[in-house]
């Protein structure tokens, strides 16, 4: 294919305009200068509790002007008064939403799901939708990706692919019981709807897994590119993550430990090597949401175990 591109003979530069203004010219000495974002791992502590109300908001550590928890996902609770209302996810692609107390009711578009806790739900967001508080009140966690769409400028247009979904909390525990019996001891319930049934994913940008620990079992060391935000159900004494940068004969070496307690959101930067382990006389439960959408469809996760 012929083209008529000659740079060595190019005309003489047009007159100025606002688009001609805007653009940079970079040399490799110039670009490669550039100061990199720090590590997320140097930066951010590795586990915060999660407040009673509001987003847990690491923007100024992370440099970043908008809310977020770790780059590209934003995690925080929700203390809805009885008969009051909060919009959800005006600003995300979606949202994994995990009732924590009381019960209510979550409005998208002309549908409407009653909600208690321990109910798991996936929003779609920018489509106006609302939380509801009964009686006694609602106050739910929730890990949306707005941080992403702000930092890309997108403005989100919902799809089928981000549909209203709800796991009550019933069907949930009789997976888990499903489970159990079926003698698996670290893992639980993946969370998943028939719009993208084939990615397994909650949301097109969102995985989200309902994670049980058996005593003495351990999800073993692994890593991937997605990061993680994981809140802890339930917990004890001897439940903990590792993580660090460098595997020695299949471990970590020189880890950081996190001990899990009730509460606790913990972050997983990307890449870095991790695992999660129960060495205590009860189960432990977290619901774990990663960025994994992009990664899955570039072909880029890079999940991978030490040993």
């Amino acid at each position: 294919m012929s083209h008529a591109i000659d740079y060595r003979h190019a005309g003489p530069a047009p007159a100025g305009t606002p688009a001609a203004a805007r653009a940079l010219y970079l040399t490799e000495r110039d670009f490669m200068g550039a100061a990199l974002p720090k590590p997320i791992e140097t930066v951010l502590p590795p586990a915060v509790m999660a407040p009673q109300d509001g987003p847990i908001d690491l923007s100024a550590e992370l440099g970043l002007p908008y809310p977020a928890t770790l780059p590209a996902m934003l995690a925080g609770t929700h203390a809805v008064k009885a008969g009051a209302s909060v919009p959800v996810g005006d600003a995300a692609g979606g949202v994994i939403v995990l009732v924590l107390e009381g019960a209510g009711e979550f409005r998208v578009g002309g549908e409407t799901a009653t909600v208690a806790a321990g109910d798991i739900l996936a929003v779609p967001g920018s489509v106006g939708a609302t939380a509801h508080g009964g009686a006694e009140g609602l106050r739910f966690y929730y890990v949306d990706d707005s941080p992403m769409a702000l930092y890309m400028g997108w403005q989100v247009r919902p799809t089928p692919r981000i549909a209203f979904t709800h796991w009550p909390a019933a069907l949930l525990a009789a997976k888990l019981e499903e489970t159990k019996a079926q003698g698996i001891t670290a893992s639980g319930v993946f969370l998943a709807h028939t719009g993208i049934e084939r990615e397994k994913l909650a949301t097109p940008n969102l995985f989200a897994h309902l994670n049980r620990l058996a005593p003495g079992a351990a999800n073993t060391v692994h890593g991937h590119a997605a990061a993680a935000i994981t809140y802890v159900i339930e917990g004890n004494e001897a439940s903990y993550s590792l993580l660090g940068e460098t595997l020695r004969d299949g471990a970590i070496v020189d880890p950081v430990r996190v001990d899990w307690r009730p509460g606790q959101v913990s972050l997983t930067p990307p890449n870095l090597w991790h695992g999660h382990f129960n060495d205590g006389k009860t189960d432990i439960l977290t619901l774990v949401v990663q960025l994994s959408g992009l990664y899955y469809n570039d072909r880029t996760m890079n999940f991978r175990f030490a040993s």
